[in-house]
């Protein structure tokens, strides 16, 4: 036996599912349909079958690889244009010389194929059509007939008009001497044209009632019931490996359940009801899904809830976020963070739900999900913004705003390094060179940047959300021009790309660690008479900074260095003194200043920096944070000399040195600093931030923001890089704190953002 699978439809009814794939790949419990339409045929003795395609044809034409599907062979027959049921079974089938079987490669079903086929050979019918006996046939091709001979047809009839029950279900045997009624080069169908053109000319034409099971793929219900009747076994037909120790180990996992082998769900999360979920998927702690479709790759993040529900191919739930009752979420697409998706929402392909918003209508328009862009890089949820496709794009991007090489790290976790990786294969495929310094801290990362002659530094960090953090050498923040290169390559898509013989080189620096440790133990030789104790939530900064910490112990007292998770600065407390991280620079700033060096920092920093210098006739040189052209080049120059000015432990053992040389305690290190309360604060403002600065009589400062000044206080404000608020960093030198100055600020801010907002302009 030969067939024809018709394969050619649209899916119209079906979208979102079907934007991007081809009807006959719809996955049904984790199988494309027309997977369990070819073992159909193979299980009824059908060795050969066309595969007539129109719509997405190449993508159905790769499913199929070479043409080999177990015992059968296929072959792909296309339409160049539209040409029905009939005519595309009439250009396929032209080479066979036996009757035939015609079926849908959209629908489920498990008739005996065989029997069909014998049934017709013993009627001497010119054609058979498969009937099935259904309830409601208002959206079927009604039989009349009886004793298996066809008389009539009513197509889609109401109840008042049906006569019968008996649905042509598109399932047909078909007599090569039919196709002669196919007229070439038109489109031709069987149920409106064929068939009804065969009664006029009293060619024998007949139906077989089949009882077996059969689903019309048509729209989303149907798809939606199809998929439980295959789960609960309503359908012959043979499955995907299940992974049959889910449920067995967790209790959450209902064992009515379909989970398909290669899929992740959290022993924390709920899987209740007809849950199915496919290969590749991964389901987050706390995540709840009931009677919900998760298709291949897609992604449910923590705390998530799925009720009732369709989630196609690769498609990321954010965290908190919730998908009701027939809702469908498109291929690809993104739904941010607890945003909620209401019941009957369909969110077509690739498209992306801000995090909390509350979606009640279709979204068929919209961008890809992008990361935001943050002062330091980009920023995203993880696996969800921030993907390992999205980390290749990005470093295919950094790679034009580098001279020489750049050098790239990661933090400690398994999904910081796929992020690392994937980073490193794209500088590579832009052609550049690129150095892997693998699980390390910035400070590491600066290090290990300046004896490699690395103009760009990248770090990655992984956890709920992924920072991608880019610099330039010694932890400086990009120049005005690379930022403007660096984010048209991400949000337009200007990446390099070379050729395949002119891939870049990923060298791996196995060691940075080492060189680390040397760096730092160059700064120890010292003692002080207290029991040095380092605490960070960072395991590689303890790890590496610990046993340090202890060589210059030389006493019982406890003096306690926190360090921050990223490591670029620091706190410093003894007994009842506590040095914050501004306190802990400014010493060090007097420490390099006696011993007869200027200081780089950076222009945000409070200037009472100077009044540490001035004494000892040293500068302090500034950099800013995105610098329009060279005017702060030699601050520049000076800071990426000065790496422990970024690096938390480096400048708690600059201060210890400084102590250990003065005989000096924490006491006394904070009593000799300049008496300054520090804060900074940001706020978010909802009109430009430069009108903002324009009402508020700040003086603006040469490259970029503006200072508030007097009686002793200063307040620096500078807008955030991307215009959505302003920077502020107080200091005061009276009675007032920074953070009731802080206060006061933000006040006058929103004063002058109500003022804009009165009159609509500047």
């Amino acid at each position: 036996m030969k067939a024809v699978i018709l394969a050619g439809g649209e899916g119209t009814r079906l979208r979102p599912l079907t934007c991007d794939l081809p009807k006959p790949l719809v996955p049904v419990c984790g199988k494309p349909v027309l997977f369990y339409i070819l073992e159909l045929l193979e299980r009824g003795g059908c060795t050969e079958a066309a595969v007539a395609v129109r719509y997405k044809g190449a993508r159905i034409a790769e499913a199929l690889g070479d043409g080999v599907f177990g015992g059968l062979r296929t072959f792909v027959s296309y339409e160049d244009e539209p040409l029905g049921t009939a005519g595309c079974v009439k250009k396929a089938a032209a080479d066979f010389d036996d009757d035939f079987m015609v079926i849908s490669g959209d629908a489920v079903c498990d008739f005996d194929l065989a029997a069909i086929y014998e049934h017709h050979k013993r009627s001497g019918a010119a054609a058979t059509i498969a009937a099935r006996s259904v309830d409601d046939p208002r959206e079927y091709g009604v039989i009349l007939g009886e004793n298996g001979v066809v008389t009539g047809f009513a197509e889609k009839p109401g109840f008042i008009n049906c006569r019968s029950d008996l649905a042509n279900t598109g399932i047909y045997v078909i007599s090569p001497k039919v196709l002669g009624l196919v007229a070439d080069g038109r489109s031709v169908d069987f149920a409106k044209d064929v068939f009804p053109e065969m009664l006029r000319r009293g060619m024998p034409l007949g139906y077989y009632e089949e009882s077996g099971y059969w689903c019309d793929i048509g729209d989303i219900a149907a798809y939606k019931r199809c998929t439980v009747d295959m789960m609960n076994g309503r359908i012959k037909a043979v499955l995907p490996e299940r992974d049959e120790t889910a449920a067995a180990e967790n209790p959450h996992i209902a064992r009515s359940a379909f989970i398909t082998k290669g899929a992740y769900v959290s022993p924390k999360a709920l899987a209740a009801g007809n849950t199915a979920i496919g290969a590749g998927a991964y389901i987050s702690d706390g995540a709840k899904l009931c009677g919900a479709i998760v298709m291949d790759g897609a992604f449910v993040g923590e705390g998530a809830t799925l009720n009732d529900c369709i989630v196609c191919p690769n498609a990321r739930i954010g965290a908190g976020a919730a998908v009701y009752e027939n809702a469908v979420v498109g291929e690809g697409a993104v739904i941010g963070g607890s945003a909620v998706i209401s019941g009957g929402v369909k969110i077509w392909t690739n498209k992306c739900i801000s995090k909390g918003a509350e979606v009640t209508s279709d979204v068929k328009l919209g961008t890809y999900a992008a990361p935001e862009l943050s002062e330091e890089g980009m920023t995203g949820a993880t696996n969800t913004a921030v993907t390992p496709e999205f980390a290749f794009r990005a470093g295919s991007a950094a790679a034009k705003i580098s001279e020489s090489v750049i050098a790239v790290s990661c933090a400690e976790g398994n999904a910081s390094r796929c992020l690392k990786n994937a980073l490193l294969c794209g500088i590579s495929s832009a052609g550049h060179t690129a150095f892997d310094c693998g699980e390390a801290s910035l400070p590491m990362l600066a290090y290990s940047g300046k004896l490699l002659g690395a103009d760009i530094l990248i770090h990655v960090i992984a956890h709920a959300r992924t920072d991608i953090l880019i610099y330039s050498a010694g932890l400086l923040p990009l120049k005005r021009g690379r930022e403007r290169i660096l984010n048209g390559a991400v949000t337009r898509g200007e990446y390099m790309t070379a050729g395949w013989e002119n891939f870049g080189e990923i060298r791996r620096f196995t060691e940075a660690g080492s060189l680390y440790e040397a760096y730092i133990g160059s700064m120890t030789g010292f003692t002080v008479p207290y029991e040095v104790r380092l605490v960070s939530r960072s395991p590689l900064i303890r790890t590496l900074c610990q046993p340090f910490a202890k060589a210059v112990s030389a006493g019982r007292e406890k003096l306690t260095v926190t360090i921050p998770e990223r490591g670029v600065s620091c706190e410093i407390s003894c007994g009842d003194t506590h040095l914050d991280s501004v306190s802990v620079t400014l010493a060090a700033c007097l420490a390099e200043a006696e011993h007869g060096s200027d200081i780089a920092l950076p222009f945000s920093f409070p200037h009472t920096a100077e009044k540490c210098t001035e004494p000892y006739g040293k500068d302090v040189l500034r950099y800013f944070a995105s610098s329009m052209d060279d005017c702060d080049e030699n601050a520049r120059r000076l800071a990426s000399e000065q790496l422990f000015m970024r690096d938390g432990f480096a400048l708690a053992l600059k201060v210890l040195r400084y102590m250990h040389d003065r005989g000096m305690s924490p006491a006394d290190i904070a009593e000799a600093l300049p008496k300054v309360s520090a804060a900074d604060r940001f706020i978010r403002v909802n009109c430009p931030p430069q009108r903002v600065l324009g009402r508020l009589n700040a003086v603006p400062e040469e490259n970029e923001g503006a200072v508030l000044a007097a009686n002793g206080e200063r307040v620096y404000l500078r807008p955030d890089k991307q215009g959505r608020g302003i920077f502020m960093f107080a200091e005061s030198f009276g009675t007032e704190t920074a953070a009731s100055l802080c206060d006061r600020t933000e006040k006058l801010i929103r004063n002058a953002e109500k003022q804009i907002g009165k009159r609509g302009s500047r």
